[in-house]
């Protein structure tokens, strides 16, 4: 990646003083190479001076060498980048490359390849996909790769083919919970214009259906289940929109006839019935505030509805702890959460 020449001998750099290293703590001292020390008084200098060039890119170089994580000389690299203009940029792409295959996790190294990628524009798109499935293949569930390519998707709106792509690996591996995070961003930001809603819930819905019939456990499709109504609109801006829809009760029961220790499924389906709960609650406040006549007269029954969805609540709260007893104070938190809910709505009758 650089040259081994020491920097004293170099004559481009005859013209700085390298700036000594302060004297080492006695305790846990930073212990550099000789190389690496001479180098960094250099890169001392430069910081100092402020100089920008292709020198300086080229120190970077030795620096990130020398320490792949060392921040201040990804940045400087950066504003050398911008200084020296396009060609600089197109050859940074295949610096990152270099880097990424000896350190492939490495943050510094991708959010310096999305700046030059998005300074560079759409024209990179195909090749970022490329080195991006680069990353993804050797492994799934390379957070920083994935990242990369939601910014690139987001700069070229190929909002289709990437929902494609994270439908890939989710069939590879059903429990890749990143590729499952990837198909939500893509939801969240494509146009969804002129879609017929109901419909496209009802294939979502069977689609995580699916999926949690071949893995009942795994965690990825249920957070993906709740996050479409926390997340996706017009559902994220309705109250409660999970316990709207029955099809999340059937998804639940019919994953615990397949495996009746299924945690997650308790939790969502506690979920479905907290959120009747809460709906119920609403319709009893209104009835309490409204001043027509005969408004209270459904308010026992209402009453009686939302202390039943609190009791299934805490039933699947309480199958949930003996499911996953490692949350167990996490489930009793939910159950507190409903019995305050039936104490309100049972004071509605007072």
């Amino acid at each position: 990646m650089a040259s081994s020449i020491p920097y004293s001998v170099r004559p481009e750099w005859a013209d700085v003083t390298p700036m000594r290293l302060p004297e080492p703590e006695r305790v846990v001292a930073i212990q550099y190479t000789a190389e690496h020390a001479e180098a960094l008084g250099y890169f001392r200098a430069v910081l100092q001076s402020g100089e920008l060039s292709e020198r300086v890119l080229t120190l970077t170089a030795d620096m990130i060498r020398f320490n792949q994580a060392d921040y201040t000389a990804w940045r400087v690299r950066w504003l050398c980048v911008q200084k020296l203009g396009s060609k600089a940029l197109e050859e940074e792409l295949a610096f990152t490359h270099a880097v990424m295959l000896e350190n492939a996790k490495n943050y510094q190294v991708w959010n310096h390849r999305r700046l030059c990628a998005l300074q560079l524009g759409p024209s990179v798109a195909d090749r970022e996909d490329e080195v991006t499935r680069e990353a993804i293949n050797f492994d799934e569930k390379n957070y920083h790769a994935w990242a990369h390519r939601q910014a690139i998707v987001k700069m070229t709106e190929r909002w289709q083919a990437e929902l494609a792509i994270a439908e890939e690996f989710i069939r590879r591996d059903v429990r890749n919970n990143s590729a499952w995070n990837q198909r939500m961003f893509v939801l969240k930001h494509m146009p969804s214009s002129g879609r017929d809603d109901a419909a496209w819930l009802r294939s979502e819905l069977s689609y995580v259906a699916e999926a949690i019939r071949h893995a009942p456990r795994n965690e990825a499709p249920w957070r993906y289940l709740t996050g479409i109504f926390a997340t996706l609109e017009p559902w994220s801006s309705q109250p409660h929109a999970l316990s709207c829809h029955f099809d999340v009760y059937t998804i639940c029961t019919e994953a615990l006839l397949d495996c009746p220790s299924c945690a997650p499924a308790y939790d969502v389906l506690a979920q479905y019935y907290e959120g009747l709960a809460g709906l119920g609650e609403a319709r009893g406040a209104a009835q309490v505030e409204s001043q027509a006549p005969g408004a209270r007269d459904n308010l026992p029954a209402i009453v009686s509805s939302v202390l039943q969805a609190c009791e299934m609540a805490q039933g699947a709260l309480d199958e949930a702890a003996v499911a996953d007893p490692m949350r167990t104070p996490y489930w009793y938190h939910r159950q507190r959460g409903t019995a305050h809910i039936m104490a309100a709505t049972t004071a509605m009758l007072t």
